[in-house]
C-alpha cells in the first residue's frame, strides 16, 4: 500500500461484458449480474425486497458479492452454509453497513415507530433500549433501488425520506479496471434532509479464499504495526503487521480485536488476506482516513473492517472509495 498508490487516481473504467450469472446451486434463484474483464470475473447479487440474496435489515442491500474467480481461484463464499436471506450476517465478500450502534433516528423513536437504516429502509424500534445491530427489527418499508449498468460497472441509487426530517441520497458503483484483476468500489452519501447525520461506517470484508477455511493457513496484513503483541483468543495474536492464527478455529470459535484506534495520518485504510496453502491473496485500499481497524474471524471468512465516520449538515455530501486488488502466487513489491 504505497503512498504512490495512495495518490493515485480512482476513476478507472473496465471494459467487460455483463450478463446474467447463473451462480452456484446453493444461490440458484437469487437475481444477480456478472461482470468479466478478461482478468477477473465478479458475481454480484441485485438488491430485491421480494426475491434478494440478501434481505436483512443490517447490511446496506446493495453490491453485495458473491465470489471473484481469478486464474482458477475464488475470493470470497456464502458466510453460513443454511443461507436465510433475512438473517443479518446471511451475506459474503465486501459487505458495508451504515450506523452499526447509533442509526438515524432510533434514540428518539417510540416503541413501534419506524427510524431510518441506510441502504436498507425504514425499520421499527422495539422494546428494547438500546439498538442491537443483530436484531431482527420489523421493515417497515424497504428502500428502492434504481440500478444501472455498462460495460464494466454497476450501479445502485436509493433515495429514502424518512420521518422526523430524515432523509438522504446514497450511491454505491462498483467498476472493473480494464486490463487488470482489479475493482473500484465507490460510495456517495447526501444529506437531503433537515437533520445532522453523525454516523459509522464500515465494510465487513468477509473473505474466505479458494474455500480454505480461515486459520493457520491464512496471514492477514496491515499497513501499520502493532506497538506490542496482541493475543486475540488463545492460538492468535497481531504481532507486527500482521495476524497470525497458530491453530484451527473450531465450529463454533470466533476471534475479534481492534487493531487500530487512533489518528491515521493516511493509508492506514488498507490490508491484505493471503492464503498460504494456494498462495492466492486479496487487498483492499480506501481514500477515507480511518476511525479505526476492527479484526473478526470465524472458520468460514477473515474480515478485517476499516470505520470511519460521516458527518454531514444538511445539504452536504461526500464520496469516498475502496479499491480491490487480486493476487496469485508472489505479491508485486510496493
Amino acid at each position: 500500500m504505497s503512498a504512490a498508490r495512495r495518490s493515485a487516481g480512482l476513476l478507472l473504467i473496465g471494459l467487460a461484458l455483463l450478463v446474467l450469472y447463473p451462480g452456484p446451486p446453493a444461490a440458484a434463484g437469487y437475481p444477480r449480474l456478472r461482470l468479466d474483464n478478461g482478468e477477473i470475473v465478479v458475481s454480484i447479487f441485485l438488491p430485491d425486497a421480494r426475491a434478494g440474496y440478501y434481505r436483512g435489515t443490517r447490511f446496506d442491500w446493495s453490491g453485495i458479492i458473491e465470489r471473484v474467480d481469478y486464474r482458477g481461484h475464488r475470493f470470497y463464499a456464502p458466510l453460513h452454509a443454511n443461507h436465510d436471506p433475512t438473517g443479518h450476517d446471511h451475506v459474503s465478500g465486501p459487505a458495508t453497513e451504515f450506523a452499526m450502534f447509533e442509526p438515524m433516528g432510533f434514540a428518539e423513536a417510540a416503541p413501534g415507530e419506524s427510524f431510518v437504516k441506510i441502504g436498507v429502509g425504514l425499520l421499527a424500534r422495539g422494546t428494547g433500549n438500546a439498538y442491537s445491530f443483530s436484531e431482527g427489527y420489523r421493515l417497515v418499508r424497504a428502500g428502492a433501488w434504481a440500478v444501472e449498468h455498462g460495460p464494466g460497472w454497476v450501479r445502485f441509487e436509493q433515495d429514502l425520506d424518512g420521518p422526523r426530517g430524515w432523509a438522504y441520497r446514497y450511491r454505491k458503483t462498483i467498476r472493473l479496471v480494464s486490463g487488470k484483476p482489479e475493482f473500484v468500489m465507490s460510495q456517495y452519501l447526501e444529506n437531503r434532509g433537515r437533520r445532522r447525520i453523525d454516523i459509522t461506517h464500515y465494510n465487513h470484508n468477509f473473505t474466505l479464499i479458494d474455500d480454505t477455511p480461515y486459520g493457520p493457513d491464512y496471514t492477514v496484513e496491515f499497513p501499520f504495526a502493532a506497538a506490542n503483541p496482541v493475543s486475540i483468543g488463545e492460538h492468535a495474536g497481531f504481532r507486527d503487521h500482521s495476524i497470525i492464527v497458530a491453530e484451527p478455529l473450531g465450529a463454533e470459535e470466533s476471534l475479534w480485536a481492534i487493531v487500530f484506534d487512533g489518528h491515521d495520518p493516511g493509508g492506514f485504510n488498507a490490508a491484505r488476506v493471503r492464503n498460504l496453502q494456494t498462495g492466492a491473496a486479496v487487498d483492499f485500499e480506501g481514500d477515507a482516513r480511518l476511525e479505526r481497524m476492527v479484526f473478526w474471524a470465524v472458520e468460514r471468512a477473515a474480515c478485517p473492517e476499516p470505520f470511519i465516520r460521516i458527518r454531514l449538515a444538511p445539504g452536504q455530501s461526500r464520496e469516498w472509495n475502496t479499491r480491490y486488488r487480486f493476487h496469485t502466487g508472489e505479491v508485486p513489491a510496493e
